[in-house]
């Protein structure tokens, strides 16, 4: 089996993905010190996760069923060209020292309807430049991509906010989406459309009806769901870990998200060189142990380097936990249906993630940071062990 990475498309494709997602992620550890300096609130660094999040619950089934119908590349350009504009605007807004929270609320909001026409077409979009048997490096290498960005935008950011400015942050973010939009533009295929005389309804109810018929997925799903809401939200109150528990400011705050990159990238790596995983759900599993572990820690911990390596441990978990998922459902779904099903996938793991955000900003804001993630590390530790339970049943049926 061939590396994805020699397919010249594909190749092109993750390194346009890698310049992207450095601004992106730059954009979005400048956005949330910029939250914080303004209001001092967890509760607002919440709110602006939430209202960047929430549009994939209402629109992401519906940018699932667009996936299957139009060009994934068509959709793609367009996605990055609208996710473009509100950096520029921000931007402007910081130089002219004008910006309010409210005007960060509506950019994040329009950031987030462009999300949620593109995580169901990018996922789908992979299975059009790779092989079948290299999807689950190919996914991993996405995941690679996302992670050096994870790593390299917050080290800039935080140079650029320390050294220079706001601003710059978001000028560059915009810029950054330049190269892969011409990358996309070269990249030529055929597409082959779902019927376009089904009504959206019956489009969205085929769909969910072939994630009821396989109940591998369902569960998949289901505990997706869980780790998103009670795992991934964790980051929306770094910026309070940071600022009032560690005392290191912006520098130290795009360490530690930089520390999570970290892990995430060597998990990316180690998955991608092992090209397949077998026995899968037994994976999922494992990986869904460290959740808790690090939780834990980071909750517990009082140390810059203590936290960054509890963070590097929520990295190597994400990556593992949510890849393999990922890779999971693409395996098991028809090619004609793939953007549908990975728009549900994208449901529970985007569109969860505002509740989660809102929540535990509000929960922090009363009863502390330590409190919320010692509980959420719990939750996530019955989570597994739920996962445990049904995993004999699912293996059973795919027998």
């Amino acid at each position: 089996m061939s590396h994805p990475l020699k397919i010249k498309e594909f190749r092109a494709y993750w390194i346009g993905q890698v310049i992207s997602l450095s601004g992106t992620w730059m954009q979005q550890i400048a956005q949330s010190w910029l939250v914080y300096v303004l209001t001092k609130s967890a509760f607002y660094l919440g709110l602006i996760s939430f209202i960047t999040s929430f549009p994939t619950l209402l629109f992401s089934l519906f940018g699932g069923v667009v996936a299957d119908r139009y060009p994934r590349r068509n959709i793609l350009i367009a996605t990055q060209i609208l996710s473009s504009l509100p950096a520029v605007v921000i931007g402007v807004l910081i130089y002219l020292n004008l910006i309010n929270i409210w005007h960060i609320a509506i950019a994040s909001f329009v950031l987030g309807i462009a999300t949620s026409f593109d995580m169901p077409a990018r996922q789908a979009f992979i299975t059009e430049i790779v092989h079948q048997d290299m999807i689950t490096s190919a996914i991993a290498m996405q995941s690679i991509s996302f992670n050096i960005a994870r790593i390299l935008g917050p080290m800039l950011a935080g140079f650029i906010v320390a050294h220079l400015s706001f601003y710059m942050c978001f000028y560059l973010n915009a810029l950054s989406f330049l190269p892969l939009i011409f990358i996309l533009f070269s990249i030529k295929l055929n597409f082959s459309t779902s019927s376009s005389h089904v009504s959206f309804k019956e489009s969205l109810k085929e769909g969910w009806q072939f994630i009821l018929k396989n109940r591998q997925i369902l569960n998949i799903i289901c505990s997706v769901g869980i780790f998103t809401l009670f795992g991934v939200s964790f980051m929306t109150i770094l910026p309070i870990i940071a600022g009032e528990i560690l005392k290191v400011e912006a520098e130290g705050f795009s360490m530690i998200v930089s520390s999570v990159g970290l892990g995430s990238l060597l998990s990316g790596i180690f998955i991608a060189l092992k090209r397949d995983i077998q026995e899968k759900l037994n994976h999922i599993f494992r990986a869904s142990l460290l959740f808790p572990v690090g939780l834990s820690g980071v909750a517990l911990s009082h140390n810059i380097y203590l936290t960054m390596g509890f963070a590097f441990l929520l990295g190597i978990a994400f990556v593992n936990f949510f890849t393999v998922s990922n890779s999971f459902i693409q395996n098991l779904t028809e090619q004609r249906l793939r953007g549908r099903v990975m728009s549900f996938f994208a449901f529970v793991f985007l569109g969860f993630t505002p509740i989660g955000n809102l929540v535990v900003g509000a929960l922090v804001q009363k009863f502390g940071v330590k409190t919320v993630l010692e509980l959420y590390s719990l939750i996530c530790l019955a989570g597994g062990i739920i996962f445990l339970k049904i995993l004999p049943a699912t293996k059973r049926k795919a027998l």
